[in-house]
């Protein structure tokens, strides 16, 4: 049926001048519009949609962006058919053919909203389309219609469907549509968190009975459905043995579910239809739903009221509008005591029946609004029904209903007593552009300011606009909550501890009740299906906290044991009550109150290491396999080097540009190896990529080494692209004449297939570049296109010619800037190259710290040399100059105790791992003693002229343990329990785990923030 479904989907879309391609295109459109805001599918996930198209006898390449999307419709709406008939069955209205299927859904319009996937409808009786297409896809249907029909679906569950469902849609589709069942365990955890127990469930019916309007449970982004079918199994479980008889109604007005994807919606509709009829069935009762509020919407769309001289105007903001008519809102003009709702329906009335807009504002002004001066009121009428009218033109009139639905969630404002769920956890770089701005310009957490920095003095923190979006949900869901509700979530543990969630942790701390965390960042199995991620429940009531309110916490650590503690609510922040700046933005501890209250006794007799040293991580090739690799042998007296690339073939290169290159794995307790070498095309004095001098200049004077000018490559060709307003050739003879001035032979050569071909040379003949131009103009701007050949590595024409073959990804890398050469490294400065450098790997289980010199002697060729030791970007490091400062550093961060003491906020990666980098070393509090020399003063009877740090270091952690544990916990200012107590929790946190045992996805331990 799928492959019946895909060719009537690729017949419209190649036969567009259809009279029903429109129609069915459109659905399409929109369908796409919403998956691609909102999800990223990864390269993964298509080849995996192509192997089961594969598997169906369906021929559909990746490489056709319309083919891709159109299978994965088809996809969804087999399931879709699928669903439908499923829920007819549960309902007592099984049918068996097309037609009956159609009825059925129109006469249940309560049940089944409009939705992008009833295109079959249309494309089923339209006798334009290819006959045999048209035969093939309503006797596929007929057929699924006829199974499903003969089928006992008696007891068919959520959790048989729900299997069904993750075995069809392969992994890494679902993965990327972050489309995973959260299991019963967490979701349990969750509902328990939020205190919904039988007392509360029976109070909260109690309420409704009374007629209070606050007693919704609300799912903001339901999915499936597995939270709102445990809800409905504990409120059956909290009336047994005999439930109430409006049980079932007390369910549909109050249990409420919202979803942004279509199908999502319908499968949630399925399931909460099972889950009340099998309760009902088990009880004797039977259910026939009579309007489940589960919400084709996004809940994060909201609305908001103008008030206007004699009217209001109610404005409704949808990222997804900007797709269809180019603007982000819907403004619906209404008078005093009128639904703007019943605005909306007339004007969509009018609209279907093809009434002008006079008709529509005239039965407004006189029917409904009578009070209100037409000429006052029309002018805004009338934008509203062009609006309308300009959906429905664009074939997108199903986006109406989620208009009505965004309306009908802004309306639960303040009305919910509960709100849980678990919202996407979706970074925010794989969210559509319209997204992103609409999430910064409506909520807090997002906006310019709403991060932490830590301020450190000398270290620089990265990354704090990396957000994820399930903050927005947060701060949505506590916006539904009336006064002392509750919101209970499960969503990325991140937001403890990350730059991007500052503000939320502030607000959190200050105006709301935390009561509980319950923390999986190091839990050794993955708590959803095929997937995975490491949670955080958290539950939050909506009233401000007590002064001394305790937070119930409980920690999972690398081996799944827990421990359960309370926290002062106010002692969360690592640094609240201190003077660091934005203190209450910082990250949060977990652990128990005694080690926090060690942990301020600490800073008061401590530096942060970012506010003493510029934490510095090692050179970015972004392009490992063009620079990194092994040595094979070498040729021609020495001086060059045959070099086996990753993932390149053999290159040969001068032998003077090849370093020793240590990777953060390479970083051990006190020792480093290396194993791999680098191509380093940069100066080993001032550090700046090597560049022919008279080529850089001439570059510069054509003024195209600017960062506003655009740069692509293909076959060792540089092309910059630089856009001005006007005069164009004018601005390239006067660059030309720049580059003559300064001496440099122009040569302009003929014949030329494009404006100009430059051949320039110095002043003393020598050839510098081939320059070919273009000028190109449109809509009054103008274009001059650059080709450049013949950039060269001064010195190194093997190396040049190695990395010209690379110029097509060397300037597609990120980091990449025009001002540079195509070939140059990036992080590279020389401050990161001097004595004596501190370092560690970035992501490790504790802190593995060694001394790194400048220099190291190796083979070349047989030759023993000294060259320089250059570390990566997984390597991070400090550089103290004081020899005796640097050896007690190198100690310190060696000891039990600190390796334990940064795992209380630094960031955790896959299988019980830490990253190291320079957030989290940044926040490592050093004894002000160690600083000022008088800590460990008996050290200095060490230092001698060319120790070796690492060995020194090795053996005073040897003999001189417990000197080193006094004195510390003496110059820290805690006690030896306090002491012990740090290290010991440390140590359970990474509890040994066999690596059978954890279910980790290596490549993702280099996640980036």
């Amino acid at each position: 049926m799928i492959a019946s479904l895909y060719n009537t989907l690729l017949w419209y879309n190649v036969n567009r001048g259809s009279p029903v391609s429109l129609k069915i295109l459109n659905l399409f459109e929109l369908w796409k519009n919403l998956h691609a805001m909102f999800v990223n599918i990864s390269d993964e996930g298509w080849r995996s949609l192509k192997d089961l198209a594969e598997k169906l006898n369906i021929t559909m390449r990746i490489s056709r962006e319309d083919e891709k999307w159109l299978f994965l419709y088809a996809l969804e709406t087999y399931l879709n058919i699928l669903m439908r008939a499923i829920t007819l069955s549960k309902l007592g209205r099984s049918v068996k053919d097309l037609e009956s299927f159609r009825d059925n859904i129109y006469q249940l319009r309560n049940i089944f909203e409009h939705n992008v996937f009833e295109w079959i409808f249309d494309a089923s009786y339209d006798k334009s389309l290819q006959q045999k297409i048209r035969e093939d896809l309503r006797s596929s249907i007929n057929l699924l219609l006829e199974v499903v029909y003969n089928l006992d679906l008696f007891y068919v569950s959520f959790d048989m469907f729900r299997e069904f469902y993750q075995n069809i849609l392969p992994r890494e589709v679902r993965k990327s549509l972050g489309e995973f069942y959260t299991n019963d365990d967490i979701v349990n955890k969750v509902l328990d968190a939020a205190g919904l127990d039988r007392d509360a469930i029976r109070n909260l019916y109690e309420r409704w009975r009374r007629g209070e309007k606050d007693t919704i449970i609300l799912d903001p982004a339901c999915g499936s459905g597995s939270f709102l079918v445990n809800i409905i199994k504990r409120i059956f479980s909290s009336f047994d043995p005999n439930p109430p008889r409006d049980i079932a109604k007390f369910i549909e007005e109050n249990i409420v579910g919202v979803d942004i994807n279509p199908f999502a919606v319908e499968m949630a509709k399925l399931n909460m239809i099972m889950t009340i009829s099998s309760e009902m069935i088990r009880r004797g009762g039977i259910f026939t739903p009579s309007n489940l509020r589960i919400l084709w919407a996004d809940s994060l769309a909201k609305t908001r009221v103008v008030q206007k001289l004699h009217y209001f105007i109610l404005i409704v903001n949808v990222p997804t509008l900007r797709q269809i008519i180019n603007r982000d809102t819907i403004n619906i003009p209404y008078c005093s005591r009128t639904d703007p709702l019943k605005i909306l329906d007339e004007a969509d009335k009018y609209v279907q029946t093809g009434a002008d807009e006079e008709k529509f504002v005239h039965y407004v002004t006189t029917e409904i609004c009578s009070s209100v001066p037409k000429n006052i009121l029309e002018e805004d009428l009338r934008e509203f029904f062009r609006s309308l009218k300009n959906i429905y033109e664009s074939g997108n009139s199903r986006i109406i209903n989620m208009i009505r639905n965004v309306i009908a969630v802004q309306s639960l404002i303040e009305r919910c007593s509960y709100v849980i769920g678990n919202p996407p956890w979706v970074r925010i770089h794989n969210l559509g552009r319209d997204v992103i701005n609409y999430l910064r310009n409506n909520y807090k957490w997002f906006g310019e300011r709403s991060s932490y920095s830590p301020g450190f003095r000398k270290t620089v923190t990265p990354f704090p606009q990396q957000f994820d979006y399930s903050v927005a949900f947060v701060e949505r869901g506590l916006e539904f909550l009336r006064y002392e509700g509750v919101l209970s979530y499960v969503i990325t543990s991140k937001i403890i501890k990350t730059t991007y969630a500052g503000k939320m942790r502030e607000d959190l701390v200050k105006e709301y009740t935390l009561l509980t965390l319950i923390d999986y960042s190091l839990y050794p199995i993955s708590l959803f299906e095929d997937v995975v991620n490491y949670p955080l429940v958290i539950a939050i009531k909506k009233n401000s906290p007590q002064n001394n309110h305790e937070v119930m916490i409980t920690v999972y650590n690398t081996v799944g044991d827990s421990r359960n503690f309370k926290i002062k609510q106010k002692d969360l922040p690592l640094y609240s009550g201190t003077n660091y700046p934005n203190s209450d933005r910082s990250p949060w501890v977990l652990a128990p109150q005694e080690i926090i209250s060690a942990i301020k006794k600490i800073m008061k007799n401590s530096y942060r290491l970012g506010d003493l040293y510029e934490v510095m991580m090692g050179i970015k090739t972004s392009l490992n396999e063009g620079y990194i690799g092994t040595l094979e042998n070498c040729i021609k007296d020495q001086s060059l080097i045959i070099m086996r690339p990753e993932k390149e073939n053999l290159v040969k290169v001068e032998s003077d540009l090849v370093h020793p290159f240590v990777k953060g794995r390479d970083v051990d307790p006190l020792s480093f190896n290396w194993s791999s070498y680098i191509i380093f095309p940069h100066d080993t004095s001032s550090f700046e990529p090597l560049w022919d001098n008279d080529q850089r200049e001439v570059l510069r004077l054509l003024d195209v080494l600017r960062n506003d000018v655009k740069v692509s490559a293909s076959g060792g060709v540089i092309t910059y692209r630089k856009d001005l307003s006007k005069h164009c050739m004018d601005h390239v003879e006067s660059s030309i004449k720049a580059v003559e001035n300064k001496g440099y032979i122009v040569s302009r050569e003929r014949p030329c297939a494009v404006d100009l071909c430059l051949d320039i040379k110095n002043r003393d003949g020598r050839s510098l570049l081939k320059i070919n131009i273009s000028i190109t103009s449109s809509n009054n701007k103008c274009s001059i296109i650059y080709h450049v050949s013949g950039l060269t590595i001064p010195n190194a024409p093997h190396a040049t010619k190695h990395f010209t073959q690379l110029f097509e990804k060397l300037v597609k890398r990120d980091d990449y800037r025009t001002i540079l050469p195509p070939w140059a490294i990036f992080r590279v400065s020389k401050d990161k190259f001097n004595e004596y450098r501190i370092a560690w790997q970035e992501i490790a289980k504790y802190i593995e710290a060694t001394y790194l010199p400048l220099f190291v002697e190796i083979d070349i060729c047989g030759r023993k040399e000294k060259r320089l030791l250059i570390p990566d970007v997984t390597t991070y490091f400090i550089i103290e100059e004081e020899i005796s400062r640097a050896l007690k550093l190198l100690i310190y961060l060696n000891l039990d105790f600190t390796r334990s003491l940064i795992k209380l906020w630094a960031w955790t990666a896959r299988g019980g791992y830490y990253r190291h980098n320079s957030y989290n070393m940044g926040a490592l509090l050093i004894p002000q003693s160690l600083m000022n020399n008088s800590l460990w003063s008996f050290l200095n009877d060490y230092i001698k002229k060319g120790i070796d740090l690492n060995y020194v270091a090795r053996r005073i952690l040897e003999e001189h343990k417990d000197e080193l544990r006094k004195e510390l916990i003496k110059a820290l200012g805690i006690t030896e329990d306090e002491y012990m107590m740090i290290v010991e929790y440390g140590e359970w946190l990474n509890r040994y785990v066999r690596k059978e045992d954890i279910y980790v996805e290596e490549e993702e331990y280099a996640e980036g923030e």
